[in-house]
């Protein structure tokens, strides 16, 4: 049985680089911050490097606290609720920064960015296809 998808957008990405690369805004009203994120479908949620949060003007320990284990370490992290721009979708999600400002990599996860939408992956021919989770 086959089945049938639409999608708004198609992000195209290149597969000779590490990762899914996103390019994604954060805002607290008042300041911006962008960023290449890489989409991360194992992460549990949006994590973004301390710096960014620092950027924002952000209290980093001020936030939700949370323990995040990877395959390989556990470190702490702090969630702030902000609007999140990536693809042309915008949410306001809480994202979490990084304690540790040697952790130089930032994530979009399930909680906060994979929840919202629907995604088509076609990694052969690097292409990402999104629309928003309750588009028809």
């Amino acid at each position: 049985m086959a089945h049938t998808f639409s999608f708004r957008i198609k992000h195209d990405y290149d597969t000779t680089k590490t990762g899914i690369t996103i390019p994604v805004e954060l805002t607290d009203g008042s300041n911006v911050v962008q960023i290449d994120a890489k989409l991360d479908t194992g992460a549990s949620f949006c994590i973004f490097e301390r710096a960014y949060g620092e950027m924002l003007g952000l209290n980093v320990e001020g936030g939700a606290q949370a323990l995040v284990s990877t395959a390989n370490s556990t470190f702490q992290a702090f969630g702030h609720w902000l609007t999140m721009t990536a693809l042309g979708f915008q949410f306001d999600v809480m994202v979490y920064f990084a304690a540790d400002e040697n952790i130089r990599r930032s994530v979009l996860g399930r909680r906060g960015f994979i929840d919202q939408l629907r995604l088509c992956l076609i990694e052969h021919d690097g292409e990402l296809y999104v629309s928003k989770y309750d588009d028809e």
